[in-house]
């Protein structure tokens, strides 16, 4: 069955692309246009700043490189991990596919919510590449240029440090204007999660069900993806931990148990009953679940905040090396470790940082999967 919404999405972005190349190419000037990437400078510079908020600035570039490495850390512990479940040892239960999940309007993303991703996206790209500008200019290097970048479909900025003055610059000062946006990254997800704890207890309505895996017990009793849970078992149930908590007293994890699950569901405005019967020898009922909430538009907002945030954090952090026709575009941990292996062993140590940052873009690649991600299920 052919997707027209995803046809007429690959269309415009064609026409857009094509558009685009026929106005800017061979340009000069501050927009640039290749195949799917766009660099539009703004002009705005910045000098060293001083005083109180230097030294401040200069603190908070100490705790982004501790931010950094952990995240970079966290990254390769995530990475490897799911590695190993998906290739080297994977459980002998079925069940749905780890991995990193590229946003693709049409197959990962639905179209009409793609709106609503690109301006947590914006905000977290902005907030990253202001991280970096200020710290560079506390450390004493001027930002020459800050700009805009578009890649196929998804929004993006940069900021262009003196360049001179920032090879120039201390390692210390370096890794500090490296990791910058890192801890940005992380600082607004934990503010948008702990908005979400505050609205939550207010705005808990039941728990929805994401997904059901096929000729599982919740499949063969009739439970179906978009279905909110609001009892289990004659108990009311508001939030994703009361219903978890259910379950667990019910025995749902116990494989030698055959359990009944009678639920109260709210399916297409109307009040329905499932009865799930999880059999001996199992302990997943196979469904993906969700708090589901009254309002679902802010919490939906701050809980993309969150993953995209923590996301940016995460792959940014990671040493990454993305060969385009632009040059190699490196992450903020590979700035980071390219810097501290070449102080440490000396310039001639590059090729290493080369190799261990497509090293790391292979590992992503053979991550990917394209399960469907939807904000409103």
């Amino acid at each position: 069955m052919v997707d027209w919404g995803l046809v007429a999405f690959a269309v415009v972005l064609a026409v857009f692309w094509a558009l685009l190349w026929l106005r800017f190419r061979g340009s000069t000037g501050r927009v640039r246009v290749y195949p799917l990437l766009l660099i539009a400078r703004t002009g705005i510079k910045g000098g060293p700043l001083g005083g109180a908020l230097a030294r401040l600035l200069s603190l908070y570039g100490w705790f982004s490189i501790v931010t950094l490495v952990i995240a970079m850390t966290f990254f390769y512990y995530l990475a490897v991990t799911i590695f190993i479940r998906r290739y080297i040892t994977p459980p002998p239960e079925p069940g749905f596919a780890e991995g990193f999940v590229p946003l693709l309007p049409g197959i990962t993303i639905p179209l009409d919510e793609l709106p609503l991703l690109l301006v947590p996206i914006g905000i977290a790209i902005l907030l990253h590449e202001l991280a970096h500008a200020l710290v560079a200019r506390a450390v004493g290097v001027r930002v020459k240029d800050a700009g805009f970048i578009l890649l196929a479909f998804i929004p993006g900025a940069f900021v262009e440090p003196d360049e001179g003055e920032l090879r120039g610059a201390p390692t210390t000062s370096r890794l500090k204007v490296y990791s910058a946006g890192v801890a940005a990254n992380v600082i607004l997800a934990a503010v948008a999660f702990g908005l979400l704890i505050l609205l939550a207890p207010v705005l808990n309505n039941g728990v929805i069900i994401l997904d059901v895996e096929g000729g599982s017990p919740a499949d063969l009793g009739g439970l179906k993806k978009g279905m909110v849970v609001v009892e289990v078992n004659g108990v009311n149930v508001r939030s994703l931990d009361e219903f978890l908590r259910v379950l667990e007293e019910l025995g749902v994890r116990d494989r030698d148990r055959t359990v009944t699950i009678n639920l109260k569901v709210l399916h297409e405005g109307r009040e329905e009953s499932v009865t799930i019967v999880k059999p001996e020898g199992r302990e997943r009922l196979g469904v993906r679940i969700e708090q589901n909430y009254i309002f679902r538009i802010p919490v939906t907002m701050l809980q993309i905040l969150v993953i995209i945030n923590l996301a940016l954090a995460l792959i940014n952090a990671a040493p990454i090396l993305i060969p385009t026709p632009a040059g190699a575009i490196a992450s903020d941990g590979a700035h980071l470790v390219g810097d501290l292996i070449a102080t440490l062993l000396g310039e001639k140590t590059r090729p290493l940082i080369t190799a261990i940052g497509l090293a790391t873009l292979l590992l992503v690649v053979s991550l990917l999967t394209l399960t469907p991600i939807d904000l409103f299920p």
